[in-house]
């Protein structure tokens, strides 16, 4: 079955969706189509993680795959303007990104080659504050039902456990949604869409902002100093720059270090949300710029990124067939 990338209605051949208008590349209908919908409360760093994401992968297929990354239609004008330019040229953070109701929703589009299979890649950027109210039924959202993979970032330091553990030591946001509602909003809203015929879907949660998470191994209260700072620990090393597919005894360990940190931080909220959504779930943890930003700029150090490419690794990996 071929959707349009864009509105998720059934389309024969490419060219004009007759659904929503959205121009459906040739590549989108002849290639191994991926299609990941980011999601998350405003502040969780969405738009961040898109920008840092492809900005590293396109060097990581050159560098590991001999392939290159080509944006479709649109994509590298809007990708530069949003995400490229502000990050890695003005050395800014990004401006929220607007709603649906002032600007239509959109999928980001590239082709390229991994493993020798032709893939096109559909990534979803949506604002925040949608989610957090996001309607079940609201059709501008109908693409949460045919996803392969569900992105539903996590601010850690919204998370009660984690910003009682840290205040005083980093910034804890203020005003901004709550990640657990918007996460099972977004899950109510895949099954509202969620057709026969669709994609077998993965949830992925991604603790982002790992960086202020990564400064417990700082503190002197037991036990965060010998969790943090273990030998060998998965929370300490990112191999996802070395290894060209995704490694799964890698992913396993962070799995049971996430989940162990999670509930000695008595965050297990955010277990309970992901094993409510009925569908196979995996947790990732993620910093797009390696450390705590300025008000409105990244820090003097610069994009320092990590496992920032464990998502789109393992999407790939088990939309190819695994390596």
């Amino acid at each position: 079955m071929n959707i349009c990338p864009s509105c998720a209605s059934t389309v024969a051949s490419s060219g004009r969706c007759p659904g929503c208008g959205f121009d459906i590349p040739v590549e989108w209908l002849t290639s191994l189509q991926l299609s990941i919908a980011v999601t998350g409360a405003r502040t969780a760093g969405k738009s961040v993680l898109i920008g840092v994401m492809m900005d590293q992968f396109e060097y990581f297929l050159g560098e590991r795959h001999q392939s290159f990354l080509t944006p479709l239609g649109s994509t590298k004008e809007r990708f530069d303007q949003k995400y490229r330019t502000p990050l890695y040229e003005q050395r800014n953070l990004l401006r929220p990104t607007p709603p649906a109701q002032q600007e239509a929703l959109e999928p980001l589009l590239w082709a390229f080659e991994y493993g020798g299979q032709q893939v096109c890649l559909s990534i979803m950027d949506a604002a925040g504050e949608d989610f957090e109210s996001l309607a079940a039924t609201d059709t501008r959202f109908r693409y949460l039902g045919f996803a392969d993979l569900i992105v539903a970032l996590i601010d850690p330091l919204k998370v009660p456990g984690v910003s009682a553990v840290l205040e005083g030591v980093v910034t804890v946001p203020r005003g901004s949604g709550h990640d657990i509602d918007v996460l099972r909003a977004v899950l109510a809203a895949r099954n509202a869409h969620r057709q026969q015929g669709g994609p077998d879907q993965v949830l992925g949660i991604v603790l982002s902002k790992f960086d202020v998470l990564q400064r417990m191994r700082n503190l002197s209260a037991s036990p965060w100093q010998s969790i943090m700072n273990r030998p060998g620990s998965t929370l300490q090393r990112d191999p996802s720059m070395v290894s060209a597919f995704d490694n799964r005894e890698d992913a396993e360990l962070l799995q049971h270090e996430l989940t162990g940190l999670l509930e000695q931080l008595g965050a297990q909220l955010v277990l309970s949300a992901a094993q409510e959504a009925q569908i196979p779930y995996r947790l990732f943890a993620t910093s797009a710029l390696g450390a705590e930003p300025n008000a409105s700029t990244i820090g003097r150090g610069g994009i320092i990124p990590f496992r920032v490419l464990d998502v789109l690794q393992a999407a790939l990996s088990r939309k190819i067939g695994g390596r």
